[in-house]
Formats: C-alpha cells, sequence, structure tokens
C-alpha cells in the first residue's frame, strides 16, 4: 500500500506538469479503497497548412503548408467511470481522424478551392490518405503494483477498450495532374473511398456491422521523491472491423479545359468507377508518450517525447504549486503550441494553441478532467 500511496502523491502533483498529446494512457487513476468516481475529456486537433477552422472552409489566407509531406490531426476523447481497488469501468467515446498528403496533394487542392492555376506549367503528384473513425465502448482497466521490494514501486496499468458499431470514413488517392499553359488539366488519379455512412443507388439491403478492441499500458515509476518517470502506449494492439462496407473506387482520366459556371472544373471525358460493399479491418495504430520530471519545492518540470500519427515530438513542461492549486504551461515543438493549465481540487483544465488569436491557430487542443470520492 506504501509505494501506492507515494505514487498517487506524485502523479497528484505531477498531473499536469507532464501534459502530453496522447490522449489516453498517460493519465492513470490511482485507484484507493474508496470509490471514485471520474470524467475525462480532451481534444486536439492541428495541420500543417492552414488554420483549424479555415480547414473546411477558406484558404485563401494563413496558408503556409511544410515541405515535404502534410499531416492533419484530429482527436477527441471523452470518458466516465469509476474506479476502487486498482480496478476501472467507464464508458468511452473516441473519434479520431489524421490526413497524411504530399505538398503537391496540398498545393493542388490550394489552387483548386481558390479557383486558381499555377502561374506556368507544372506537374504535381497527387498522394493522399486519409482516415477517421468513431465509437463508443466499455473500458475496463486494472492497476498492477511491481517490483514491491523497493521503496518506490512502479505501477503498471493495463486496460482494454471494447467498440461496438464504429463509424468509418477511408479515402486513399494517389495519381498524376499536369498543367499546360493554356488553362489544361491532364488528369490520371485514383480515389478508392470507404464510408459508413455512404449509401449508392441500388445498394444491396445487407446488415452493415462493425466491432473494435484495443489495449493500452502505462507505466508510472517515482524513481526517487523528486524524479519519477512515465511511459503510456496507447492502442498497443488493436483491431477494428468493419463488414459491408460500402465503398466505391473512381478512376479519372481525362483532359479538362472548361469550368462550369461556379468556377469547377469539367472532368471530360473519362470518370469511371463501381460500388461495391467491402470487409475493412484496419488497426488504430499507436501512440505513445515517454517523460522524466522532476520535482524541487513548488515547481516541478518535465521532458519527454510523444510518438502520435508516426511523429515523434519534443515536448517540455513545468509547473507551480501554489496554495490554492497548480499552474501548468508546455510546449510541443512539431506544431509549435503553447499549453496553460490549472488545476484545483480534483479539477482540472489545461489549453492549447499556437497562435495568439485562436481564429489564427493550426494547433488547438483543451483536456478537462473531474474525480469525486464517494
Amino acid at each position: 500500500m506504501r509505494p501506492i500511496l507515494a505514487l498517487s502523491m506524485l502523479l497528484s502533483a505531477n498531473a499536469l506538469a507532464q501534459v502530453s498529446l496522447v490522449d489516453q494512457a498517460i493519465r492513470p487513476h490511482v485507484a484507493s479503497a474508496d470509490w471514485q468516481a471520474y470524467a475525462d475529456v480532451s481534444a486536439f486537433a492541428a495541420d500543417d497548412a492552414v488554420a483549424v477552422r479555415n480547414f473546411n472552409g477558406d484558404w485563401s489566407s494563413g496558408y503556409a503548408p511544410r515541405q515535404g509531406r502534410n499531416l492533419f490531426v484530429l482527436r477527441k476523447r471523452a470518458e466516465l467511470g469509476v474506479e476502487k481497488d486498482n480496478w476501472q469501468v467507464g464508458i468511452e467515446y473516441r473519434q479520431q481522424g489524421v490526413l497524411s498528403a504530399s505538398a503537391d496533394a496540398v498545393e493542388f487542392y490550394h489552387l483548386y478551392k481558390q479557383r486558381l492555376h499555377p502561374q506556368q506549367a507544372r506537374a504535381f503528384d497527387v498522394d493522399a490518405r486519409f482516415i477517421a473513425w468513431s465509437a463508443t465502448g466499455l473500458r475496463l482497466a486494472h492497476t498492477f503494483t511491481l517490483f514491491d521490494a523497493l521503496a518506490y514501486a512502479p505501477l503498471l496499468m493495463v486496460s482494454g477498450t471494447f467498440y461496438g458499431r464504429p463509424q468509418v470514413r477511408a479515402t486513399d488517392m494517389h495519381g498524376q495532374v499536369q498543367y499546360q499553359n493554356d488553362d489544361a488539366y491532364d488528369f490520371n488519379a485514383r480515389l478508392l473511398d470507404s464510408n459508413s455512412r455512404y449509401r449508392y443507388p441500388f445498394m444491396p439491403a445487407t446488415a452493415q456491422t462493425g466491432s473494435g478492441t484495443s489495449v493500452a499500458l502505462a507505466l508510472a515509476w517515482p524513481v526517487s521523491e523528486r524524479l519519477s518517470a512515465r511511459l503510456a502506449i496507447n492502442d498497443l494492439w488493436s483491431r477494428i472491423h468493419w463488414s459491408n462496407l460500402p465503398s466505391k473506387l473512381e478512376q479519372l482520366d481525362s483532359h479538362a479545359t472548361s469550368y462550369d459556371k461556379d468556377g469547377y472544373v469539367n472532368y471530360r471525358p473519362l470518370l469511371s468507377g463501381q460500388n461495391n460493399l467491402v470487409d475493412l479491418r484496419r488497426t488504430i495504430g499507436p501512440s505513445g508518450a515517454l517523460s522524466v520530471s522532476y520535482q524541487s519545492g513548488r515547481w516541478s518540470a518535465s521532458t519527454g517525447l510523444d510518438y502520435l500519427e508516426s511523429t515523434i515530438i519534443p515536448i517540455v513542461s513545468a509547473r507551480y504549486q501554489s496554495g490554492w492549486g497548480g499552474l501548468s504551461a508546455s510546449y510541443e515543438h512539431r506544431f509549435g503550441s503553447v499549453g496553460l493549465g490549472v488545476d484545483v481540487g480534483p479539477l482540472r483544465l489545461h489549453l492549447r494553441s499556437n497562435r495568439f488569436s485562436l481564429n489564427q491557430a493550426s494547433a488547438l487542443g483543451a483536456d478537462a478532467s473531474c474525480s469525486v470520492r464517494f
């Protein structure tokens, strides 16, 4: 019991000093002998080209893509549950989306959105992959004490979540688009789009089913009274399966020189494809975080690495414990966002942005949690 109480104190004191972009296993709840209800909500959206609020809208201002592949990320999670004696059970909702696109694909889409043409002849290598899914599931977790003989024993949390009827949109597009000086486009591209909400004409009346499973690990180790380390791996093992998923395949091979009244390109003459019901099996893809924190008096500092959408993100944070609560600040290097947080008693709130004006921010995040013993 002593190691659990010691670690519980460390986790409580450093909860916001170790802020992470990873949205599940990085914040384990250390249960006590009392019943405790908890709620966690987190959201993070970021992209490499435009402000988050403009992603589906206006690309005329603030357009600044990265060289090479561009990343567009959306992650939301909410959980409500109870815990007792190192056990947790809760209802979890997750929504995740990621778009990975070549610089040429982003630039062509930018020109297309603005009804603009390249200033000279140019070839675009269009390559983009998009996957978005959402689901609600039952999450069960248990915390184990490792190496009881140690003065500060590590705790390992193992959790599993079981999802029912997940929704999905998966799109894969690749090909070539060539522009000539005579305002002509040559298209040779292939698009595969699977969408659980899609309905095509004369689609067979077949029941659509889906399910998923995910396993996560979180390790918290108070190395000494002041030094602690944490490792979290979210979706270490995962499987999501959809059956009878509506899917369409389109092949575009055309020479286009005309535009409709709204300025959109007319595809002529070859746009062909087919509709199908398919089975789709995917892994969620792991995310994780590794951090080390040091506490001195009222101050604590943390440094670590997040692994998100196959990208390693350095992140640093600091926290000050005042008489009424805690204040924290953090910085992540990938999107250049700064986070500010406050915690008072069982309530914690952390906000993140890479711009003072939220309307111009290309990275936005918010985390909130609350726990009540009864």
